[in-house]
Parts: C-alpha cells; structure tokens; sequence
C-alpha cells in the first residue's frame, strides 16, 4: 500500500499526487453521498484537487485504497486503524469503517438489548398472566370444597336437629303415656296380665242390679234348670273337679294347691303337665292351617302376681293417690295374689304371632278366631267371651283360654256357659 499523503506539502493550486494502485476513476461526493466518475472536490483554500475516498458498499463493508485490503475482525475497530494508518492508508477511511463498525456494533447491541428486553417483558408478562390464571383455577377449586364442606356441615346440621327433635318428642310421649295413660293395652313381650279387668260390685251396686240378679240376667236362668241338667253338671264336676277348679275374686285359690308343672316354650314358660299333649295338638293343628301363635304367660306363682299388684300400686301413688286409694284402683285392673287363675297352671295367654298386643284387636286376627272355634276340641275355652263381663267380672278378653279337660269343654260350650254359670247350676238348690 502507499504512504499517506500530507496536505501541507503542496501550495497553491497543485494537484494532490494520487497514490499508487488508484487507478479507478471514481470520485465520492461526501456531501451527496454518491460516488461519481472525474468529479474533483473543492479544498479549503480554493484549490481543485482530484482524490480517492474509500468507497462503501450497501453492507457498509469498508475497502481500503487498493481494493485489496479486507478487515476480517470487526470487533478489532481501532487496532485496524491504527496500524492501517502506519501502513500508509487512508486514516479518514479507517475511521469511517471504525465509525461504522462501531455504530453498526452499538445499533447491534441495542437491537439485542431490545429484543433481550422484549423477550424478557413478553417472558415476565406470560408468566403473569399463566399465574394470574393458575391462581384463578386455584381459588375456584379452593370455593367449590369451601361451598361442598359447608353444604356437608348444614346437612348434618339438619340432621342432628331431626334427631334430637324426635328424642325430646318421644321423651315427652313416654313420660305422659308412664304417668298419665291407662293400662288398656300391654305388650305381651313385658309379660304383663291384662285378664283381669274386673266390674266392682260397688259400680254393679250403684247401678241398681246385684250380684245375683247379674248372673241370672246375664246368664243362665236357675228356674229354667231342671234337676236333670243339676245332676250332670254334678256328675261331671265328680270326674273333673281338679280341672274345674273356679278362681277368681270371691274364691281364692288355696297357698297349699300347687300343681304338677312342665316347662313349655323351650323352657321360657312352666305350665300344668296335665294340659301339655292338648296343647301341642291345638297348636301343631292351627299350624295345618297357617296359624303361629305366641304364649305370652303361663304359670305364675303368687310372688310374682304379688309383685305385679305392688307395680301398679306404685305407679298409682306416683299420680297422687294414697296408698288405699292406689290399692283399690289396682285390683279394677289386676287379681289379687291367689285370685288369678295363672297360678293354677291351667290358664294361657295365647296371641297371635302377627300380633303380640294384648287387646281387643286379637279378636280380629284369623288365628284367633280359628281358637275360639276348635279349643274345646283340644280341652280349652275362651275364659272371659265377649258380652260375660257381668257374670265374670272381667272383661273381654280373647286370649285368655283356660284349660277343663275335652268332656267339660264340650259341655260348657254346647251350654254356652262361663265357669261362673256352670258352678252356678252347680250350687243351685233344686
């Protein structure tokens, strides 16, 4: 390359030497920024003097004087400069390649920051949103078992307030029926004896009619009975009196009369021996015929009736009364110890297996029926029929049967009679 030209070496208007290896004629206009062919330029002074400036191509590469001269390491701006400028090239064209480089480097430089600055906004902004959007499936998710636990919690809410509503409401039904109900209907499974519903002889007194007057109304007519029909209620008391025993009120079963048990119901229940094969034939017959019955009491000794007695006395002092008072409304309802005929071992409360109440609602049941139809057949007999309240003093009550032995069952049903008519012709003077 060749050195480089001082200005200050020639006066006036002489011509700037051009260097060797410049051989193309092509001028730059500096201030057009266009390159031209034999163009000269104007030198401070006045002069005219024809030179060559470094052209640069549209990627703004830089050439030096001599075309030939290439500048491979950017980066390395001013080092090229300045050993070009010891070389004998063009210092302005240095610069102006440094002056390019280096703006094309910063204009680079920016346009990385920018672009860094760019992704990284667009980077922060997506992660925003995508948590801004996270955060919201959160919270919804979050609402929806806060609103599920809260629906949970009002449910057994409810719940618990039904329950304890039901709890106070049957509470408050079982103290009045305890202290205020009447005992019309007992369950069999509490054992209870509800055969003996009596009619005072104070409420038959009041009402004008008498003892007698009752059994002759109500019953069997004595001057109707001839000494015929005397003579074979005597015979047949002679054959069956241990069967034929009468118990009630008026005539107390003897402390010293015990008699011969056997365990029934798998043992649940004793019962007099002598009625046990009966018994088994009367229920394995009403079986035949779809019937299931349930002996809810049987033997009681009189202890127990005696316990029974002292329970309703208690209950009714509890309500108020006296002992007195308490005692007598007692026995309108329960027998006396030694006035039951459960203590003979001949008596059975037999209910129905579709219904276990003691009450008038036995009558309804078809078992029931069937047993008041075909007892006498087995040796039993409805104890206390309907329409006998009078005469018994007891009201009805139609699962109460009372073995007599099949030949006295047939008889008193063929008469129609109660035990208390049958002893009635009994002890009639004729």
């Amino acid at each position: 390359m060749g050195r480089a030209i001082n200005l200050d070496m020639y006066e006036g208007n002489a011509a700037r030497r051009i260097p060797e290896g410049y051989g193309e004629r092509s001028y730059y206009n500096r201030r057009s920024g266009t390159e031209g062919a034999g163009r000269e330029s104007t030198c401070r002074d006045g002069s005219r003097a024809a030179w060559k400036e470094p052209v640069c191509d549209d990627r703004g590469r830089s050439r030096a004087s001599d075309g030939r001269a290439t500048h491979e390491h950017r980066s390395k701006d001013r080092i090229a400069d300045r050993s070009a400028a010891h070389t004998g090239g063009s210092g302005t064209a240095g610069r102006g390649a440094a002056y390019e480089g280096g703006s094309r480097s910063r204009t680079a430089g920016r346009r990385a920051t920018y672009a860094g600055e760019n992704r990284s906004c667009a980077a922060r902004r997506e992660s925003v949103y995508s948590g801004r959007s996270r955060g919201t499936a959160g919270s919804r998710k979050k609402s929806r078992r806060q609103n599920k636990k809260r629906l949970q919690r009002r449910i057994l809410g409810g719940l618990c307030f039904y329950f304890l509503l039901a709890g106070i409401i049957a509470t408050c039904w079982l103290i009045v029926t305890l202290f205020f109900g009447k005992n019309e209907k007992v369950h069999a499974e509490e054992g209870w004896n509800a055969d003996s519903k009596a009619v005072s002889d104070e409420a038959l007194e009041q009402e004008g009619v008498g003892a007698e007057e009752s059994l002759e109304s109500g019953g069997v007519v004595l001057s109707e009975i001839t000494p015929e029909i005397r003579q074979e209620c005597q015979d047949l008391y002679a054959r069956q009196e241990p069967l034929l025993v009468l118990v009630n009120k008026e005539r107390e079963l003897p402390a010293s009369g015990q008699p011969l048990l056997r365990s029934i119901c798998k043992g649940r229940l004793e019962a007099a021996d002598i009625l046990y094969e009966d018994l088994c034939a009367m229920l394995e017959a009403g079986e035949q015929e779809g019937y299931q019955y349930w002996i809810a009491s049987a033997y009681r000794d009189r202890a127990y009736q005696q316990g029974l007695v002292d329970e309703d006395v208690e209950k009714y002092m509890s309500k108020g009364y006296s002992y007195e008072a308490a005692l007598q409304k007692t026995y309108e309802y329960t027998m006396p110890p030694g006035s039951s005929e459960h203590e003979t071992g001949l008596a059975l409360d037999i209910l129905c297996s579709t219904n276990t109440i003691m009450d008038e609602s036995q009558k309804g049941e078809p078992g029931n029926q069937w047993l008041v139809q075909h007892c006498h057949e087995y040796g039993f007999v409805l104890r206390y029929p309907e329409n006998k309240e009078g005469i018994t003093g007891i009201s009805y009550e139609p699962w109460h049967f009372r073995y007599v032995g099949k030949e006295a069952a047939a008889y008193l049903t063929q008469k129609g009679w109660t035990l208390e008519e049958f002893y009635r012709v009994l002890e009639s003077v004729g």
